[in-house]
């Protein structure tokens, strides 16, 4: 793979938005991307405007102090301000897309006129905003994309198929000893307010899985009554299966499985990881296998850990961002489990980014001694309890949000985001 380093570890919002308009490009109707594509969902269109507003608030309004570009969008496209049922309300898509060129432009200007370091409205610095807009349409690229994902096919353009191919290795276990290592965010460029503060903790020897759970081995738990056995399952995962009527992830169809890939319907590829799963499923899955779902700190140290210089990293790879060079995307799917050396931990760990991320069994809270910055509703109105932590990233997922203290979040029954299975143990 050709690499360069970047500094700043942020690609050009140019280059981001030609990514996002091509994601929208893939759908086959302009109905598509009006429509709700599953409940609790706003259309995608409403996506789209939502990531010029979201810039032109923190960029051009928060930051630099200037007025509104289209004060009825900033109400409109707020998920605050607009609950869903009234999403559904939408511009044209050239509309939007004359809205979005124009914030661009002007966002653009801000950043490239305004000295490094400095400090703007409400005590923001340059590096801040310029990092929370670009994260932002990253995360909602790939929010974007797991929603197309979850799409029939006929709604899409056609596409790849996703990779082939056999495990890079056989199944283990990499044993982890007892650490007293920082964890979290050190502060230096841009991070969530949930990465912080840094602290020192103590970690138990344990046992993690180093490979992703594969297809072959979720199906194992299928045929040997994986859902129908009441011992695998915490009470609320009991109940949502039994409500839902839960009986495998949420792309396969069978028996004599296949599964809906991003474009293609194919038979069961046994060595990519499983996905498709909610929270439960993986906390069942993990029990079945006399396991357990990794902590988020024990995944993090596992991912990040380098016991060489005998501290934990912010890539897994290392402290320097690493990028492929290239705005194309070539893969539209899962790969075999340890396919990419150069996504192995210095532990070992296979597939800590770039193909799936991993539930843990940690619920979504704040650090000790967090605190809000710059705003309650990105971190802390999700601190209920429902929320669980994911960490790595996944096949969509742009490198740089693959630092290793990046927490991601969903409900426990949530199923279309690109989630897997990495299991742990107490050490014996």
């Amino acid at each position: 793979m050709s690499t360069q380093s970047l500094a700043p570890a942020t690609p050009s919002l140019r280059s981001i938005r030609s990514q996002t308009l091509q994601l929208f490009d893939l759908v086959t109707s302009d109905d598509v991307l009006r429509t709700a594509p599953m409940p609790g969902f706003r259309p995608l269109l409403w996506h789209l405007a939502h990531i010029g507003v979201y810039q032109n608030y923190w960029v051009l309004q928060r930051f630099a102090g200037q007025s509104s570009i289209n004060a009825a969008y900033d109400v409109h496209f707020d998920p605050i301000k607009t609950p869903r049922e009234e999403a559904p309300v939408l511009p044209s898509r050239a509309e939007i897309e004359a809205y979005l060129s124009e914030t661009l432009e002007r966002v653009e200007h801000v950043l490239a006129t305004t000295a490094a370091g400095t400090i703007g409205g409400d005590r923001l610095t340059l590096e801040y905003v310029r990092g929370l807009v670009v994260e932002h349409e990253l995360q909602h690229q790939e929010t974007v994309a797991f929603v197309l994902q979850s799409l029939p096919l006929e709604a899409k353009r056609k596409g790849p198929a996703p990779p082939v191919g056999r495990r890079a290795q056989p199944p283990s276990e990499i044993a982890v000893a007892a650490l007293h290592v920082s964890v979290g965010a050190d502060g230096n460029g841009f991070v969530y307010d949930n990465e912080l503060p840094k602290r020192e903790v103590d970690l138990a020897a344990f046992a993690i899985d180093r490979d992703l759970t594969t297809n072959a081995e979720y199906a194992e738990f299928i045929e040997q009554g994986g859902y129908d056995k009441r011992e695998w399952w915490t009470d609320a995962g009991w109940e949502w299966k039994e409500r839902e009527g839960v009986r495998a992830p949420l792309y396969w169809t069978g028996p004599g499985w296949h599964e809906r890939s991003f474009f293609t319907d194919e038979p069961l590829r046994p060595d990519a990881p499983v996905t498709g799963i909610s929270w439960f499923e993986a906390d069942a899955y993990a029990r079945f296998r006399g396991k357990r779902l990794p902590t988020e700190l024990e995944w993090e140290a596992a991912a990040g850990f380098d016991p060489v210089a005998d501290r934990v990293r912010r890539y897994p790879w290392g402290d320097e961002f690493v990028s492929s060079g290239t705005s194309e995307r070539t893969t539209w799917g899962t790969h075999p489990v340890g396919a990419h050396a150069e996504h192995r931990s210095a532990l070992g760990l296979n597939d800590t980014y770039g193909n799936l991320w991993q539930w843990t069994s940690s619920e979504f809270r704040g650090y000790p001694g967090f605190v809000v910055y710059p705003y309650p509703e990105y971190s802390e109105v999700w601190f209920d309890g429902d929320h669980y932590v994911a960490r790595g990233g996944s096949w969509f997922t742009d490198a740089s949000l693959a630092r290793v203290s990046f927490r991601n979040f969903y409900r426990r029954h949530f199923r279309p985001a690109f989630l897997g299975i990495r299991c742990a143990r107490n050490a014996r």
